[in-house]
């Protein structure tokens, strides 16, 4: 105990230089951990939004159609198995889909899209489809073939609700067709590569158009209960329909995979970069403390301290500095990610949309992530302390005192 109180008063011998190291690991530590929150929050809403925007939990396809996007590679019995997934409890909601590759064609424009045939109802569910309108109505008040497209299309093709445009596409047996259809909804899911690319239909139009049976469908996306379930439940699908296709949306979208196991190292990877950095200054800092006081080192030795106690003195003098400067890091960190989680942080004009990310981000850091810190931190002052606190028991006593 005594050698607490003897450790903690020496750190404020030098208040200006103590504050001056506690202040470095203070902000150090909270840049660290609000970047890395940055970061992570910016993945997991990426993350949010590929499961339940695009992918859903896992999907299920004809084995040719991701290869080819051919109208041809069809689940023939697409109904039935959409009925079969449907059934199960374990299942939140699911979307039958009809998937074509067209040329959009209006007045002023035309150009490649992706034509996705849908049940409204089922996909406002599935993906919260009908939640991104902002122009128009979700598939109603247009009888006749309603289309809905996304704002920048529209803006694109200088179109807007109620206009016409023409979709010229391959039916199911290879011969080319066209279709009129009339404009319903605008919407903006705030991630211009998905907008770019996507039109919607009713699925019953897009059939017809094609030629396809209404049992055929190409593609079936699944939403469950329990996010974590999803590669089990594809898996067990897969084994169910083994001529098909099931993946679940881990290997659906390129990278995400990697992006998720990136996104779980990236916060101990940039916070342990600022430790190596905070470590040799405080080595430094201590190092100096020894050599300033090597008369009082060897004092304490030639009156008969032990060298342990020598040794634990500096430790403890190192962990002190670094265990107040990490929880006031943490603590601040901690105000900034809980304040910044809930407002946001608007970065509308750093073209995040373009490249598929929101632009309001929402820092977020788990509470298992504040604990695995602060046991970085410990080790980080345990071994910043070692060579400091060896370079006092190296003294020799009469040498020592007499410098």
């Amino acid at each position: 105990m005594m050698l607490v109180k003897i450790a903690w008063k020496n750190i404020w011998r030098h208040k200006v230089r103590s504050f001056v190291v506690i202040s470095a690991i203070a902000i150090g530590l909270m840049a660290g951990i609000f970047a890395s929150a940055f970061v992570n929050g910016m993945m997991v809403q990426k993350i949010d939004s590929v499961v339940k925007m695009e992918l859903s939990h896992f999907q299920v396809h004809d084995t040719l159609f991701r290869k080819e996007m051919s109208v041809k590679a069809v689940l023939d019995k697409g109904e039935d198995i959409f009925s079969d997934i449907t059934s199960d409890s374990r299942i939140k909601i699911a979307s039958g889909r009809v998937i074509s590759t067209a040329m959009l064609g209006s007045a002023n424009y035309s150009g490649s899209v992706k034509v996705v045939g849908i049940d409204p109802e089922n996909e406002a569910l599935t993906t919260g489809l009908e939640e991104r309108l902002v122009d128009g109505k979700y598939f109603d008040g247009v009888k006749r073939n309603p289309i809905f497209i996304s704002q920048v299309m529209a803006d694109k093709y200088k179109i807007r609700v109620r206009s016409k445009v023409v979709l010229t596409l391959q039916d199911i047996t290879g011969e080319m067709v066209a279709e009129s259809f009339k404009v319903v909804g605008i919407f903006d899911s705030k991630n211009k590569m998905y907008d770019k690319l996507n039109v919607f239909v009713r699925k019953s139009d897009l059939r017809r158009v094609t030629n396809m049976n209404e049992q055929q469908l190409h593609e079936i996306g699944v939403l469950i209960n329990k996010d974590d379930d999803a590669e089990i439940l594809a898996n067990e699908y897969q084994d169910k329909y083994s001529d098909l296709e099931v993946l679940p949306w881990l290997d659906l979208a390129s990278g995400m995979r990697y992006m998720v196991e990136a996104t779980g190292m990236y916060t101990y990877i940039l916070v342990g970069i600022i430790l190596v950095a905070l470590l040799f200054s405080i080595i430094n800092t201590m190092l100096m403390v020894v050599l300033e006081r090597v008369k009082e080192i060897g004092m304490l030795m030639a009156v008969g301290m032990k060298k342990q106690k020598i040794f634990g003195m500096v430790m403890l003098e190192t962990v002190f500095l670094s265990f107040i400067g990490a929880p006031i890091g943490l603590l601040v960190s901690y105000l900034l990610i809980t304040h910044f989680g809930e407002a946001g942080i608007d970065l509308a004009g750093a073209a995040y949309e373009d490249v598929g990310f929101a632009t309001v981000i929402y820092p977020f850091l788990d509470f298992k992530s504040y604990i695995n810190i602060l046991v970085m931190v410990f080790f980080m002052a345990v071994f910043a302390a070692i060579y400091p606190a060896i370079k006092a028991l190296s003294l020799n006593p009469v040498e020592a005192i007499r410098k």
